[in-house]
C-alpha cells in the first residue's frame, strides 16, 4: 500500500518500515515583500500551491510525503522593506541539516527541496551536498518555476527581467490567491538590468558570465522587477497547472533515481 499525502497528517506507527522509494518534499517559501500590489505570502503560498494541485496528479503507486513547509527563510536582499522577515544564510543552513538528519533516522532517502524563492538557491544546494555527505541522502534542489511551461506562456523577451513580483508571480497569485492580489497598484516595473544589458557585455543577471551581488533596491525602488500589469489569472492558472503535472512525473522519476557510487 503506498503512502501519500502531508507528513504532518500521519502518526507515528505511520512512519514504520517506510517504502525504499518514499519521497519526502520539503515546500521552501519566504515572507518578505512583493512591490506595492502583493503580499509578502507570495512565495509560501505559490510552492504550497503547486504541492497542493500536484498530490491528485500522483499516480496510486507512488509514495510521497510532504513536509511541513518553511515560511521563513533567506531574504535579506529584500530587508529594508518593512514586513519581510529573514534569516541568515547560516541559520537557514543549520534548519536545512537538522530537518534533513530528522528525515533520515526516520528510513527516508530521498529528499527534495522543493523552492519558491531565488534568494535561497545558494544555500539549498550547500544543504543538499551537506546531507549526502552526512547521511548518505538522495536530495535534489528545484523550484516549482522550473517545472512550469512559462515559455509558451510568458514573452520570452520580458521573461528574462521577471525576477520578482512581475509578470509570473502575479499571474499565479492571481490563480492561487486573487483576494490577496491588487491589481490596482500593479505596473510594469522595469529593472535597472536593462540598463546593465546596454552598458555591460558581461555583468547581468539573465545569463551573463558575471553576476553582482545585489539587494532589490538596486533593481527597482518599488521592490518589483517585471511587468506586473500583464498578469491575467489565465496566465497564472496555466503556470500552476502545468508545473504540477511536470512536479508529479519528476516525482516518480525521482523515486528511481540513485547516483549514490555510480548506482542505476
Amino acid at each position: 500500500m503506498s503512502i501519500q499525502g502531508y507528513w504532518a497528517n500521519h502518526k507515528a506507527p505511520d512512519f514504520r518500515d517506510l517504502p525504499d522509494d518514499l519521497v519526502a518534499v520539503l515546500p521552501i517559501g519566504a515572507t518578505e515583500q512583493h512591490g506595492p500590489h502583493l503580499p509578502v505570502s507570495v512565495d509560501s503560498d505559490l510552492v504550497a500551491a503547486v504541492v497542493e494541485r500536484t498530490l491528485p496528479r500522483l499516480h496510486a503507486e507512488q509514495n510521497v510525503l510532504i513536509l511541513p513547509g518553511l515560511t521563513v527563510t533567506k531574504s535579506g536582499e529584500h530587508d529594508r522593506h518593512p514586513g519581510t522577515l529573514s534569516l541568515s544564510a547560516d541559520t537557514l543552513l543549520a534548519v536545512l541539516r537538522d530537518i534533513g538528519a530528522s528525515i533520515a533516522r526516520a528510513g527516508v532517502q530521498r529528499l527534495v527541496l522543493f523552492n519558491g524563492h531565488g534568494g535561497n538557491t545558494a544555500v539549498l544546494e550547500t544543504a543538499a551536498r551537506d546531507l549526502r555527505i552526512a547521511h548518505e541522502m538522495i536530495v535534489v534542489t528545484c523550484s516549482w518555476f522550473g517545472f512550469s511551461d512559462w515559455e509558451n506562456i510568458l514573452d520570452p523577451d520580458t521573461a528574462s527581467v521577471d525576477l520578482h513580483a512581475g509578470e509570473s508571480e502575479t499571474s499565479s497569485m492571481l490563480a492561487a490567491k486573487p483576494h490577496l492580489v491588487d491589481m490596482s497598484r500593479a505596473q510594469n516595473f522595469v529593472p535597472a538590468i536593462r540598463t546593465w544589458e546596454k552598458q555591460f557585455n558581461h555583468i547581468g543577471l539573465t545569463g551573463q558570465a558575471a553576476r553582482p551581488g545585489w539587494i532589490i533596491d538596486d533593481l527597482h525602488p518599488d521592490g518589483a522587477c517585471g511587468d506586473a500589469s500583464a498578469a491575467t489569472l489565465e496566465k497564472g492558472e496555466r503556470l500552476l497547472d502545468t508545473a504540477a503535472d511536470n512536479f508529479a512525473q519528476f516525482l516518480a522519476e525521482f523515486a528511481r533515481f540513485d547516483h549514490r557510487s555510480g548506482a542505476t
